[in-house]
């Protein structure tokens, strides 16, 4: 078990069984009870009103009140919900819809300092544009999901990928791609990236990879320059479609 899902069950434990002693959450979790202390003094850093109980058969519990204003996210997860909540405010939902940018906010806010400024970066290089055109719709696929695994890596840890592509035209071509930008355009996804083939900022479109594999090479994202290489300076300014 990681320590994400050690930390969620942790959580589950203290919210489902108010009361358990820190030798039961140890079995239950299945690590050392000082495991356990160390496990709970982090969550309790991080903002989670973890009490207990003084004096011989005490035990742990979180707070009533405490809910969904706290929840234990990786970097990745939380980037899901923003994203998906990001879609769901731009496709303009005619009934509980009105407040999802505040939801999004809100969702944001709701984490600890650090990790807002670990999400920060990661929100920067992602973009929701307009809608696909029709002739993109019609010829886009589902991609490849080992593919986007490996590619989701590689945008999060900011490492090269060498990928096999195919083109507009069928041919099958094998690249090495810094990504530094996702954009979505509904439905279809695309990595904004520098590509080592063509020696030039390019556009790929995800379900044309084949396969990709991370690399050990890192690289610095730039998502803005991308962004101004691609489309122009004069155009219509595609950073306010930053999530």
């Amino acid at each position: 078990m990681d320590r994400n899902a050690r930390l969620d069950l942790v959580l589950r434990m203290l919210r489902d069984r108010p009361g358990i002693t820190s030798s039961e959450l140890s079995e239950h979790v299945g690590t050392s009870v000082r495991s356990v202390f160390r496990d709970v003094a982090y969550l309790r850093e991080r903002g989670y009103p973890i009490e207990s109980s003084r004096g011989r058969g005490g035990g742990l519990r979180l707070h009533p009140n405490w809910g969904l204003g706290r929840v234990l996210l990786s970097a990745e997860e939380a980037l899901g919900v923003l994203l998906s909540l990001a879609l769901t405010d731009r496709l303009g939902l005619p009934m509980f819809g009105s407040g999802l940018g505040r939801a999004r906010k809100k969702v944001m806010d709701a984490f600890p300092s650090h990790d807002r400024k670990r999400l920060t970066p990661l929100r920067e290089r992602v973009l929701v544009g307009p809608a696909a055109s029709a002739r993109v719709v019609s010829s886009y696929g589902p991609p490849d999901p080992a593919a986007v695994r490996s590619l989701q890596s590689a945008f999060v840890h900011e490492r090269l990928m060498r990928a096999v592509y195919v083109r507009e035209d069928g041919e099958r071509t094998e690249r090495r791609v810094e990504p530094h930008a996702i954009l979505l355009s509904w439905p279809a996804w695309y990595i904004l990236g520098f590509d080592y083939l063509r020696g030039e900022v390019r556009t790929f479109r995800l379900d044309r990879f084949v396969s990709v594999r991370e690399e050990p090479e890192g690289f610095r994202p730039r998502p803005h320059a991308m962004i101004a290489e691609i489309w122009g300076p004069d155009s219509d300014d595609p950073a306010s479609w930053r999530l």
